[in-house]
């Protein structure tokens, strides 16, 4: 268990959702606890973990603090793309949305002058469908029905990214032209697609406003990152966040590449088979909110896994380095008992040059198929380094390799680099 959270804000935390929510007290309750009986770390963890499931079933009278209501003053509602299954419907104070986002960004300190006094950054937003938060993301809408109340212009995007046809395309980068955003807020894989198209077009992606990017969403490939950047070139800071809908940021990249989880505003555990582990081993992580007033958290299962790494950054920040490793419901499994994580196997991958965007699928047989589009010929030395190097981390299971000229999206509209329908279907059980 880690965090410069202390441990009494997070006794303070089990105390007001004990007192304010129908769930979480039904939660303890059911588990013969009480806030008074979790006096240390140790005790913590007799709380079993909760989950979307909890939140999803008791949303929104269960989990809403008394007082609060979807209609209160600075609430923000959201609903989560669908990843992991069915589409989690939430709702966060704007204020500690916006506290955790500073706390994140907070790191990379090529953001810094995002955030002038006195101003609001204009944001632009190019994320799979499920993502937008407008139900007129996809069709013939114009930038006024697109536009969120906080000024945030989402750009029209296809549900398969692969299909978008090309005016739309063009559309997407006209509305860019456009706003003039100072931040665009993307998906790594459709903003790879994007550049690529631009390039394409003859066209560029720039803002008369100093530009910035975040990227989230999906995990962030190596091929996507190379794309981006060498499209947007060195002075535009691009830097990857870790989040989910209903918490907001989880993390960021520093401006020296390392990826720091938030424990300032969450307390944070990493937890495998019901034990915290140990720096340098992965663990799924669990966040305990720390001060929401609105939908307090304990001990909630994100079903994201990272690997701590421990030690201190060059960048300056105090917050904790870890290694993303990916969603469990889509780790391969193999034959052996072994785990190939999304960034174990996006680290096999590594930068390639010739391949513009990869999936590996694993199906119910345990066999891998990785196909990739390429974006200019193999040399054939590099095709069968790559191949050898996938049969190595997958063995003992089965790997083709294909190279094809379309891949298609996942039914939420996101673009995972990596699924195994074994994971997902023992998650489903």
């Amino acid at each position: 268990m880690t965090g410069s959270a202390t441990f009494e804000a997070v006794r303070e935390e089990i105390a007001y959702a004990f007192d304010s929510t129908v769930f979480f007290r039904d939660h303890m309750e059911a588990n013969g606890l009480r806030p008074e009986d979790i006096k240390d770390a140790d005790d913590f963890l007799r709380i079993p973990p909760t989950s979307k499931s909890h939140y999803r079933r008791n949303f929104p009278t269960g989990v809403l603090a008394k007082g609060y209501t979807l209609n209160s003053s600075h609430v923000m509602r959201f609903q989560s793309s669908g990843t992991s299954g069915d589409r989690l419907n939430s709702a966060i104070l704007a204020y500690d949305l916006a506290r955790r986002q500073a706390t994140a960004i907070g790191v990379n300190r090529r953001f810094d002058d995002l955030w002038r006094p006195g101003s609001r950054p204009k944001i632009c937003r190019y994320a799979p469908p499920n993502c937008s938060d407008v139900e007129c993301a996809t069709g013939f809408s114009g930038m006024e029905d697109r536009t969120l109340p906080d000024g945030t212009l989402v750009l029209t995007v296809a549900h398969d990214l692969l299909a978008t046809p090309e005016w739309q395309i063009v559309k997407a980068l006209d509305e860019i032209e456009l706003y003039q955003p100072d931040l665009l807020v993307v998906d790594p894989t459709h903003f790879a697609f994007l550049t690529r198209w631009a390039r394409r077009l003859g066209r560029r992606i720039t803002s008369p406003r100093p530009l910035h990017i975040v990227c989230g969403y999906t995990l962030m490939t190596r091929a996507a990152r190379r794309q981006i950047e060498d499209f947007m070139g060195p002075d535009v800071p691009i830097g990857d966040m870790i989040g989910m809908s209903e918490l907001g940021y989880l993390g960021f990249d520093c401006h020296l590449g390392h990826r720091h989880i938030n424990d300032r505003d969450f307390f944070v555990e990493f937890v495998r088979d019901g034990k915290p582990v140990r720096e340098g081993q992965m663990g799924e992580l669990y966040v305990t909110t720390v001060d929401d007033g609105l939908i307090p958290r304990i001990r909630y299962a994100t079903g994201d896994y990272f690997t701590p790494l421990g030690g201190s950054c060059d960048c300056g920040s105090d917050l904790p380095v870890v290694r993303i490793e990916g969603r469990g419901t889509h780790m391969v499994r193999l034959p052996d008992g072994r785990l190939v994580t999304p960034g174990a196997l996006d680290a096999a991958v590594g930068d390639v040059p010739w391949i513009d965007l990869y999936k590996l699928e694993q199906d119910l047989t345990g066999a891998c198929t990785f196909r990739y589009v390429p974006g200019a010929q193999a040399p054939a030395d590099d095709a069968a380094a790559l191949e050898r190097r996938l049969t190595e981390i997958l063995a003992p299971a089965p790997v083709r390799v294909e190279a094809v000229d379309y891949i298609a999206c996942e039914r939420s509209g996101k673009f995972q680099s990596c699924i195994s329908h074994i994971s997902a279907k023992e998650a489903a059980r």
